[in-house]
C-alpha cells in the first residue's frame, strides 16, 4: 500500500502516494473519521465518542451501524492487513506506518522547540471550510481545535519574533509579529509587541495605527473595551513619550 497522507491545515484532504485523492475513500463522514482520528493521535477515540461526533441524530444501533460501514470500507480501500490504517476496536486509533499527517508533525515541532517548522506546517485554519451537514458535535469539535491551533502556532510565531529581536533582525521581528496578530488579534500581548516593533524601525505613526486597529476591534466585533496598556500606549506614543 502506497504511504497515506492527511492534511487538516487549510482545508481537509487525503494524498494517496503523493497524489490528492477523491472518490468514495473521502467522503465527508469517512475524511472527518480520519481527521478526528488524527487529533487523537495515540490516544485513539472511543467508538461511542465517534459516533456521537457523526451520527449525532441517529439511534445507537444505526450509528453503530454507520461506522462499521466506514471502518470496513476503508480498510479495505486504504489497506486492510495487519489492522490497516485503523488499529484497535473499541477505541479506533490510526496507524503511523501507513499514514501521515501534518497536524502529528505540527505538534512534534512544537514539542521539540522547533517553532518555525510548525509554522510552515500551519498553512491555514484547520479543516478550513470543511463542514458535516447536520453534526453540530462535530462542529464545535473543529471550532475547538480551530482556536486551540491557531493559539499555539501564534504562540510559536511569537518565539520567532523574540527570537529575532534579540538578535537585533527588527524587520523580521516585525513580520513575525504582523503574522501572530493575523492569528490571534484580540490578544494584548501581541498587540503591545507589534507597536513596540514598529517604534524599534522608527514608525511611531504605524505603531499607533496598530495599536488603535486592535482597540477598535474590541469594540465593534467583542463589544470589549480596550486593554488600559494598549490606551495608554496610544497617548505615550501620541505625546512623544514613548
Amino acid at each position: 500500500m502506497e504511504q497515506l497522507r492527511l492534511l487538516t491545515f487549510g482545508g481537509l484532504a487525503l494524498f494517496i502516494g503523493g497524489t490528492s485523492t477523491t472518490g468514495p475513500v473521502t467522503s465527508r463522514q469517512r475524511l472527518a473519521l480520519l481527521a478526528l482520528l488524527a487529533v487523537a493521535r495515540d490516544r485513539g477515540l472511543n467508538r461511542d465518542k465517534i459516533q456521537l461526533y457523526l451520527w449525532p441524530d441517529s439511534d445507537a444501533k444505526r450509528a453503530r451501524q454507520g461506522l462499521n460501514q466506514v471502518v470496513y470500507f476503508q480498510r479495505r480501500q486504504l489497506g486492510g492487513e495487519g489492522g490497516g490504517v485503523f488499529l484497535g476496536r473499541k477505541t479506533l486509533r490510526l496507524n503511523p506506518k501507513l499514514l501521515t499527517s501534518d497536524v502529528w508533525e505540527f505538534q512534534d515541532a512544537l514539542d521539540a522547540g522547533n517553532p518555525e517548522v510548525a509554522v510552515r506546517l500551519y498553512v491555514g485554519p484547520f479543516l478550513d471550510g470543511f463542514f458535516l451537514k447536520g453534526s453540530p458535535e462535530f462542529e464545535q469539535w473543529v471550532s475547538e481545535q480551530r482556536r486551540r491551533f491557531e493559539s499555539q502556532c501564534a504562540q510559536a510565531v511569537g518565539q520567532l519574533a523574540a527570537a529575532a529581536a534579540a538578535r537585533g533582525d527588527q524587520r523580521q521581528a516585525l513580520d513575525w509579529w504582523r503574522r501572530a496578530a493575523e492569528l490571534n488579534p484580540f490578544d494584548t500581548e501581541t498587540v503591545l509587541h507589534l507597536a513596540g516593533a514598529w517604534v524599534a524601525l522608527g514608525d511611531r505613526g504605524a505603531a499607533v495605527r496598530c495599536a488603535q486597529h486592535y482597540e477598535d476591534a474590541l469594540r465593534t466585533e467583542l463589544g470589549l473595551p480596550p486593554d488600559p496598556r494598549v490606551t495608554r500606549l496610544i497617548a505615550d506614543l501620541r505625546d512623544g513619550a514613548t
